[in-house]
């Protein structure tokens, strides 16, 4: 075999450039060229590469098309344009680029570590409505790597989803906030630096005020508690009274966290991370809560879910019903899972609303970061009369009961 050619760059005084000359056969298109460097290291790097590829030279080099080679050529030219050092160099990179694709996870095994996070902080009732639509509408996409799941993807998926099936804003906004904070999660931001759920727009919506209870719903609903099953009375006093997120927070609540000397409630879990806040304990939380004032252990009775159902939806009114047909049963109250925690929001301020610093109260003891979040999802303005009657509403062993119970 015969010995590869050296070669040596020179500098041309006239092009102020360094010079490195490729005879015919070591040239790629078979006739003699001259590479231009701006320095002699860049132009001995290039030597020498050349030399490490061509020596020796592939048995099927010799038969390559002349105009691949061509082709090759002219693309060389244009990545270098981009920044490349050469072809070869931008294959490199892209190659990389593509390993690192299929060896990032899979949407589905994302879902799996958020659900093994977050799973514990969950209710039932959360877990069944919340989280299972959300990965249902993604199911067709879980063996999916997420580096393939770029933002124009996601544009694409989101108005397709639109187009298709009309969610309501509520609930497209709320499957575009689960999929930000998917790819928040460590495993994600090693494979996709930058969330491609960012920039995409939530829809405006245009709901009307958000639900509450009327004072005298409020109070049936305590009262028939109270008459029919009285273990099930903190849960909706504390929900009413402190605003505790009823699917999360309420679930881990224990009597221990209500401290009557310190005068608020201790909140130690919350549904999206683990710190406490304190709540204002009210007089007439504590009215509600003193027959448990020794009481220790968790606020929820054994086979708590059923009997809040039961309870709810008018089970002991309606003689010979079943559980099983609860559409047959004469609902207490309208009901929905966050009713208690938005009718505290608007009542504490609407009893509040002219004292200082009252925005910033209500937003720590809701937990919020700021004012914003109840003027945007809380808020159902309520009368000063309105919330003079709900704070009035005292159980019927109270002295002070305001309530006629006949």
């Amino acid at each position: 075999m015969s010995r590869p050619a050296a070669f040596k760059p020179k500098y041309s005084k006239t092009r102020r450039k360094w010079v490195l000359s490729l005879p015919p056969k070591n040239s790629p298109t078979g006739k003699r060229k001259r590479l231009l460097f701006d320095t002699e290291d860049e132009a001995k790097e290039r030597a020498k590469a050349i030399l490490d590829e061509r020596a020796p030279l592939p048995s099927w080099a010799t038969a390559v098309d002349p105009a691949l080679i061509a082709e090759a050529v002219k693309y060389d030219d244009a990545v270098r344009s981009l920044g490349y050092r050469s072809l070869s160099d931008f294959c490199d990179q892209h190659i990389a680029a593509l390993e690192k694709a299929v060896a990032s996870p899979q949407l589905g095994e994302l879902l799996d570590t958020f659900q093994a996070d977050h799973s514990g902080n969950w209710s039932t009732g959360y877990a069944a409505s919340r989280w299972k639509p959300f990965r249902n509408k993604l199911a067709d996409l879980e063996e999916s790597r997420i580096a393939n799941l770029d933002e124009a993807f996601w544009r694409d998926w989101f108005a397709n989803w639109r187009n298709n099936s009309n969610p309501a804003p509520a609930t497209y906004n709320q499957q575009l906030s689960m999929l930000r904070s998917i790819f928040e999660l460590r495993a994600a931001r090693v494979a996709v630096p930058v969330n491609p759920l960012t920039d995409l727009p939530a829809l405006k919506d245009r709901r009307g005020d958000v639900p509450v209870f009327d004072p005298a719903d409020a109070r049936k609903l305590l009262l028939a508690a109270w008459e029919h099953d009285r273990d099930l009375v903190p849960f909706f006093a504390i929900g009413l009274f402190a605003g505790l997120r009823p699917d999360s927070e309420l679930m881990r609540a224990r009597f221990e966290h209500i401290d009557r000397k310190q005068g608020h409630v201790v909140v130690t879990v919350t549904k999206t991370r683990n710190h406490r806040r304190y709540v204002d304990l009210e007089d007439v939380l504590r009215e509600w809560l003193e027959p448990w004032a020794k009481a220790k252990g968790s606020i929820l009775p054994a086979n708590f879910i059923k009997r809040r159902q039961r309870l709810v939806r008018g089970f002991y009114t309606t003689p010979g019903a079943v559980l099983a047909h609860p559409g047959t049963w004469e609902p207490v109250v309208e009901w929905e899972i966050d009713i208690t925690r938005h009718s505290y929001a608007s009542y504490w301020e609407a009893a509040h609303r002219n004292e200082p610093a009252c925005r910033e109260r209500l937003a720590a003891n809701m937990g919020h970061t700021n004012y914003k979040t109840f003027e945007t999802k809380y808020r159902n303005a309520r009368t000063t009369d309105q919330a003079t009657e709900f704070w009035g509403i005292r159980p019927p062993s109270s002295p002070a009961n305001i309530v006629s119970i006949a």
